[in-house]
């Protein structure tokens, strides 16, 4: 060994963030890393989740070979067998699926986006299946298609504009970085100026920096936009100019707002009239203000909805694509999540039988597939057999609601592969798993609204393929290789041919920003129908919906069910992602629910105690760690989410703390089918472990002696309690 020591310039995929990061080689072998102070977004930030990279490549508890499943689904029984003969048996079984029940019997499942998204669509689409399934509906699509029907594209916070006012909302940007616009550019505002408003049940650390904190009742957030909306114009604090000369629909919408009057929203959402007075003020008269929203807002049967009267907000103070504000994604001219899917391979035949299309339309132009419905389907053999099953990075056991009916629905396919670094769960319930590599081990283009990234492998996992190698060769074998490339570096010249560079050119230029322009509408109008912002929108009117956005109550609290459950995750995750890692485990080995003192005093547990969170006072729970905080309001708790235990052998054992294990696909957003899992109804019930009970019933012969004493030996026992 030689000791010789490089650095390699990289960006980090722990999360969505795309922070640059610094991988220090010695002899080749990955040593320490660090934030790069030259990314443009990060700026040498870098979180605990980028520091537990290393722990991915060296882990013990890494996939390191294909594994074919030996004994009964669930059981963990499996056999090392080579790739090839793992590809041959996915193939030979997605080809089986196809001959007995159509190309539409295949589904595709995928969890967050890694920039290997559009992979996993091109495949589908060329095999002819309409069906990819994953996170989409509780994730960034309500919000993606909200903008993109409202106004022609999706918008990011023009934070270097210097915003005056933020509107954050259901997010905790910066803990959790989504989207490529990473906290560190909301902080940099903050620090030089912009005031800050956020709107979320819990109050957060980046609650407490703000000027305003509306801490409204969970599933209440679109009656707060469309009370916002209607204060705007109630005031003439919106924009009359860019209303007259660029929007559809605002009479309509004027009229349908006036229901939303300042008492009747205070009442829905729990906060003082006086405080969403100001926070409208505040946002509408502000020179220049953005909204960022977050997942939040997209996981309850009000999703789509709320999103569509967030960008009707936007449109109505006059930020929508203005420095400062809401600017429209404008993407750099690479083959990448518009055209690399190859949406054309699909035929409107195929198309038409994407499951779920009819019920949830709004989801289904976006091509996505809620878990609600596919687990239907699959249970239901309606409205066709759904027979195999392939799962890139998702771990839906964990991660898709209503896990009691995931599980039955994975059980039952004929065929289920799962490609992971780890063994999951669901791992645990498939036919052929197969190892895939960490974003260390792989070459990608990281595609973000500011710029556009190379992210080099710069090391290799023995036995561990990344998801795009599995799928070129997937494609070969089900001869398909023609709408592919013949190898990945091929696919990636291809994807930047549109800037006129090669892959190998790229990774030396590291990384290309993209030119932030405003106001694109004055010259070219809207990439709406109309070629303004609508609204109200005839087209979803059309399809059976509102053309305004509308309010639907949540569930409302019981006797039995008294408390509403909101959920967040951990800092050092990721979804369901690096509980088994040193690094991000370490302060965290088990989940907790946060509970208010009074709620707390009132079931008589403290820190530190277990509590099982139900959703049926009959039936089984899900049991938590007791976090007492005044953070929450005294009916809502805030339950840790994505939780599952990786050193659990058994699939039950292992996800007992899941709070899906208790989320359901009852009530679901209309249009996206997205469904409740914050504002959901539970009730809550001390844990008593098998050491109190023992604590609290006295021996058989203290039992004697007491009764021999008239009772006094027993009381002194429960006093002791």
């Amino acid at each position: 060994m030689s000791g010789e020591t490089t650095t390699v310039k990289s960006v980090c995929r722990m999360c969505h963030g795309g922070c640059g990061a610094l991988v220090e080689l010695t002899d080749g072998v990955p040593t320490g890393i660090s934030g790069d102070p030259e990314n443009p977004t990060s700026r040498g930030y870098f979180c605990i989740k980028g520091k537990a990279s290393l722990d991915l490549v060296s882990s013990p508890d890494r996939l390191r070979t294909p594994l074919a499943r030996t004994g009964p689904r669930g059981s963990g029984s499996f056999k090392p067998i080579s790739w090839d003969e793992a590809l041959d048996e996915v193939a030979r079984n997605l080809r089986r699926s196809m001959e007995q029940f159509g190309s539409e019997s295949v589904v595709f499942g995928q969890g967050t986006d890694r920039n290997y998204q559009e992979w996993v669509f091109r495949l589908a689409n060329a095999i002819g299946t309409p069906n990819v399934v994953g996170p989409a509906h509780v994730c960034f699509y309500p919000r993606v298609m909200a903008s993109i029907l409202t106004y022609g594209g999706f918008t990011f916070c023009d934070y270097h504009g210097d915003p005056e006012v933020v509107l954050l909302w259901g997010s905790n940007k910066v803990n959790t970085h989504s989207d490529g616009v990473i906290g560190v550019d909301l902080l940099g505002a903050l620090e030089r100026g912009s005031r800050l408003v956020v709107i979320d049940p819990r109050r957060t650390r980046t609650a407490e920096r703000a000027t305003l904190h509306l801490q409204l009742k969970p599933g209440t957030d679109a009656a707060l936009a469309l009370g916002l909306i209607h204060l705007l114009i109630a005031h003439d604090w919106y924009d009359e100019q860019f209303v007259a000369r660029h929007t559809s629909g605002f009479d309509e919408l004027e009229r349908h707002v006036r229901a939303y009057d300042l008492s009747t929203v205070a009442g829905i959402t729990g906060l003082e009239p006086s405080l969403i007075e100001t926070a409208a003020r505040m946002y509408a008269r502000a020179s220049r203000a953005c909204i960022e929203a977050g997942t939040g807002v997209s996981q309850s049967d009000n999703a789509f909805d709320t999103h569509r009267a967030i960008a009707a907000l936007s449109a109505l103070s006059g930020n929508l694509d203005a420095p400062g504000g809401d600017v429209i994604w404008d993407p750099m001219p690479i083959e990448g999540r518009r055209g690399f899917p190859r949406t054309d391979l699909l035929s409107e035949e195929q198309a038409a039988k994407r499951i779920g299309g009819t019920a949830h339309k709004v989801l289904s132009m976006s091509g996505w597939v809620a878990p609600g419905d596919l687990q239907e389907a699959i249970l239901r053999d309606s409205p066709y057999r759904i027979s195999s099953m392939v799962v890139f990075g998702s771990n839906p056991l964990v991660s898709h609601e209503n896990a009691t009916a995931t599980e039955a629905a994975l059980t039952k396919l004929d065929f289920l592969a799962v490609a992971d670094m780890f063994m999951t769960p669901t791992a645990r319930l498939a036919d052929i798993v197969l190892p895939a590599s960490s974003w260390l081990e792989r070459d990608q283009i990281v595609e973000f609204n500011s710029y556009i990234a190379a992210r080099q492998r710069v090391v290799t996992v023995e036995g561990a393929r990344s998801d795009e190698e599995m799928i070129l060769d997937l494609a070969r074998r089900l001869d398909l290789g023609h709408h592919f490339y013949p190898s990945l570096e091929d696919a990636l010249d291809a994807k930047l041919s549109g800037i006129d560079l090669t892959w190998q050119q790229f990774k030396k230029v590291g990384h290309l920003p993209n030119t932030r322009r405003y106001r694109k509408y004055a010259t070219a109008g809207f990439r709406t129908r109309s070629g303004r912002v609508d609204l109200a929108h005839r087209g979803l009117e059309a399809m059976g919906y509102d053309a305004v956005p509308v309010f639907r109550p949540p569930a409302s609290t019981t006797d039995e069910l008294p408390f509403v459950m909101t959920s967040a995750h951990n800092l050092p995750f990721f979804n369901t992602e690096f509980r088994q890692l040193p690094t991000t485990s370490r302060r965290y080995r088990e989940p907790h629910v946060t509970i208010h003192p009074r709620s707390a005093a009132g079931l008589a547990v403290a820190d530190g105690d277990q509590v099982e969170i139900y959703r049926d006072p009959e039936g089984a729970g899900v049991v938590m760690t007791v976090k007492v905080s005044d953070t929450v309001a005294p009916d809502v708790i805030v339950a840790d989410a994505g939780w599952w235990y990786p050193g659990e052998e058994d699939i039950h054992a292992a996800t007992r703390s899941s709070i899906n294990r208790i989320t359901d696909s009852g009530r679901r957003d209309p249009y996206m089918g997205s469904s409740t899992l914050r504002g959901v109804p539970v009730g809550l019930r001390p844990v008593v472990t098998a050491e109190a009970e023992a604590e609290k019933e006295p021996e058989p012969e203290e039992t004697a002696d007491a009764e021999a004493e008239g009772g006094g030996g027993a009381h002194g026992a429960h006093s002791t309690h």
